[in-house]
């Protein structure tokens, strides 16, 4: 008999039941324990005045000091700022700019230097706090321009903060609130803010270009709002400084003293996260750090930010919305719960099953988790109605959970390896009734937390008590025991015949578990390679027996290896490019013919000889030697040690015998001579194979160049003397 499934899943069914000192785990779809927020007192009780914090696309630090005047930079090394590189570009008390002075600069010294911001193309923005903004350029070692940004007629107009997104950079001006939008040539351009911000003094842009404002800093109004989605906007109360972690994790800062708190915040929804741990953050704001990470300033330097240990709550509940089987009277079976239960953590169950419900019953209040800070959810005229709190006060024993042995109680489907998540067992314990409610029970330690992700229950139970002498099941506490006592021997036949039923899962590549693709590779005589992803040995499997039928010949090699690698390659034939021309730089054995430039047309013979080597002069013996059963496997991606073994391996297994190859791949670069054909093993244009590197300053793994093109003349921005001349 077939059964059907009511279940709560996924963070938006959650969110419609109710939490008590539970809190939601975002990144996994789970509910726990909620944790206690430390509240350490604040070391100062007045805000000092904000700094600049920026890194460049080279990892060096830029700091600026208002209060003497300087910009410094540090570079950054592998455990972080190497403060004996720290250096002042710029100084108050010199007519000069420093590193970046031209011979003739008439621009002045800086003045108070606040806010500070880099974009990709390496130009410095200097905000100073009387309004003016000075950029320069970081390669070129100059000024580019000087700016007077906001109403030069109203004496308190100024400069609060900047943010930046690749090339373009914010400016947020006060008195009045003004956002200005500019790069590092264009004009500056004005853009409209919300009407509910009144005093912002901070603001940060997302990886993905979403710019947020921090209004009323410093006070317990605080709030944070996304300039296009004024909606999604939360308070943070003494928030003084904000900047995104990762690519949705907003990372707020608060007084002298205290750690910074998380929010991880999406279209529409915020959810508070661990808070980080920031010892001595003397208040100077904070800044995002080259590999994720906040790193903020101390008395002793800086510092960056660590996630805290948590201290949960000792115990919590979820209640979930109703569930509904369509049927009066329903008998509700087994309970699947999906969770992770460290050792010394607990979750039980206990149920409530009705038919009907008074119309005036006072329901269950639907608490949102103790973690939510602005979560929307759709259509909430959709959410199924809460238990009657009366009805449920009346049931008070909770009932524990089993872990099944056999995995998941879908056929042929076992956990992940990966997944700390797995499933448990309980039967539900209640009367018969259409509707039915589960409160989960959640026990933990200060340090662990149990999750649950997902609650399937299967109704109606099963028949078993019908094929039973009727005396057995007279007697209705009698029959509730033998029910539950039958469905430990009717869970188990059940799960056999479901895998009787659907043994062709076995046999499709694509649905068979992981560890029956060794078994059902071997029906075709293949034997798969750890190496491979899993889904490339899906689909060798899938592939099997039209590789075996091609193998050995250039279609059925290229497709093996493109089902390794996930993407196309190419297979040159050396005979195939006998005669062609070409650059040729080295001995006339070598192994190909080098560039392709032209048919009939080839500098050839070894260096050094005036007279080159006619195609039509090559004898045969050479020709033979150099190109017949010879070939070229090129990968137009970058490969590691492992992918290079994989490839190679295949090539041993698969190719004829008799052959010789190399592989051309992108990390290898052109070799003049051997193997360099234009659109084969050569493309014109940017690689992502390769960083640029920048002479004498280079950050390997970080994006190095040497040298920059020059920026040509822009009208209206550019000025006669700075970055253009006359002649």
């Amino acid at each position: 008999m077939s059964r059907d499934f009511s279940m709560v899943h996924t963070a938006d069914q959650w969110l419609r039941s109710a939490f008590h000192n539970t809190s939601l785990a975002v990144d996994q779809g789970a509910v726990q324990l909620a944790w206690q927020q430390e509240v350490a007192p604040s070391a100062a009780e007045t805000l000092p005045e904000p700094t600049g914090l920026a890194f460049d696309p080279w990892c060096r630090l830029y700091r600026s000091i208002p209060e003497e005047g300087r910009v410094t930079r540090t570079r950054w090394g592998k455990a972080g700022p190497d403060l004996s590189t720290e250096t002042d570009l710029f100084k108050a008390e010199k007519p000069s700019h420093g590193d970046f002075s031209p011979e003739k600069s008439a621009t002045g010294p800086l003045k108070r230097p606040r806010s500070l911001v880099v974009d990709s193309q390496g130009c410095l923005f200097i905000a100073e706090a009387g309004g003016g903004l000075l950029i320069y350029d970081l390669l070129e070692q100059r000024l580019l321009r000087k700016l007077r940004l906001g109403n030069s007629s109203i004496p308190g107009s100024r400069i609060v903060d900047l943010a930046c997104h690749g090339r373009r950079v914010y400016a947020l001006l006060a008195d009045p609130c003004t956002l200005i939008v500019l790069d590092a040539r264009s004009a500056p351009k004005t853009r409209p803010l919300h009407q509910n911000l009144v005093r912002p003094s901070r603001l940060t842009v997302s990886p993905n270009g979403d710019l947020w404002l921090l209004d009323y800093a410093g006070k317990k109004t605080a709030r944070v709002m996304p300039l296009d989605r004024p909606d999604a906007g939360f308070a943070i109360p003494d928030a003084t400084d904000i900047a995104f972690n990762e690519q949705d994790v907003l990372v707020a800062a608060r007084m002298p003293g205290q750690d910074f708190l998380c929010f991880r915040v999406n279209d529409n929804d915020s959810f508070a996260l661990p808070h980080l741990l920031a010892r001595h953050y003397n208040g100077q704001g904070i800044v995002r750090m080259p590999e994720n990470g906040i790193g903020f300033l101390t008395d002793q330097g800086f510092r960056p930010a660590v996630r805290a240990r948590m201290r949960y709550l000792p115990k919590g509940q979820v209640t979930t919305f109703r569930l509904d089987s369509n049927r009066f009277q329903t008998v509700w079976g087994r309970m699947f719960i999906d969770a992770c239960i460290p050792k010394g953590t607990e979750v039980r169950v206990r149920c409530l099953a009705l038919d009907e419900v008074p119309e005036h019953a006072e329901r269950v209040y639907r608490e949102p988790p103790v973690n939510t800070v602005n979560a929307v959810i759709h259509r909430p005229d959709l959410s199924p109605p809460m238990p009657p709190e009366k009805f449920l006060a009346e049931i008070s024993e909770f009932h524990p959970l089993h872990r099944r042995s056999m995995g998941s109680e879908i056929p042929w489907r076992s956990a992940e390896s990966t997944d700390s998540f797995v499933t448990y067992e309980a039967p539900v314990i209640a009367g018969p009734g259409r509707y039915l409610w589960v409160v989960l029970e959640l026990k933990g330690t200060t340090r662990l937390t149990p999750k649950v992700r997902s609650l399937r229950i299967e109704y109606p139970a099963h028949d078993l008590l019908r094929r039973l002498p009727r005396i057995y099941s007279r007697d209705e506490e009698s029959a509730d025991f033998l029910r539950r006592y039958l469905a430990i021997m009717e869970g188990s036949m059940r799960e056999i015949d479901l895998r009787a039923v659907y043994r062709h899962v076995l046999l499709n590549p694509e649905a068979a578990p992981q560890e029956r693709l060794e078994w059902l590779a071997g029906f075709i005589g293949l034997a798969l390679d750890k190496r491979w992803p899993l889904a490339a040995q899906r689909t060798l499997i899938r592939n099997g027996a039209w590789l075996f039928r091609f193998r050995g010949t250039v279609n059925g090699l290229k497709r093996f290896i493109e089902i390794y690698l996930g993407r196309s390659v190419e297979i040159v034939e050396h005979f195939k490019v006998r005669g062609l021309g070409g650059a040729i730089v080295g001995e006339k054995d070598a192994l190909a013919s080098g560039a392709v430039l032209g048919a009939g047309f080839r500098v050839g013979g070894k260096v050094g000889e005036a007279q080159a080597v006619s195609v039509n002069e090559e004898r045969i013996e050479d020709a033979f030697d150099s190109h017949a059963h010879r070939f070229s496997l090129v990968i137009p991606i970058s490969l590691d040690q492992e992918q290079r073994e994989v490839i190679e391996h295949i090539l041993a297994l698969h190719r004829p015998c008799h052959t010789i190859y190399d592989i051309c791949s992108v990390d290898a670069g052109m070799k003049a001579g051997i193997g360099l054909y234009l659109g084969l093993t050569t493309m014109v244009g940017r690689s992502s194979g390769f960083g640029e590197l920048r002479a004498g300053a280079s950050c390997l793994g970080r994006r190095d160049i040497i040298g920059r093109p020059g920026s040509g003349t822009r009208p209206g921005s550019s000025r006669v003397g700075q970055d253009s001349r006359v002649g």
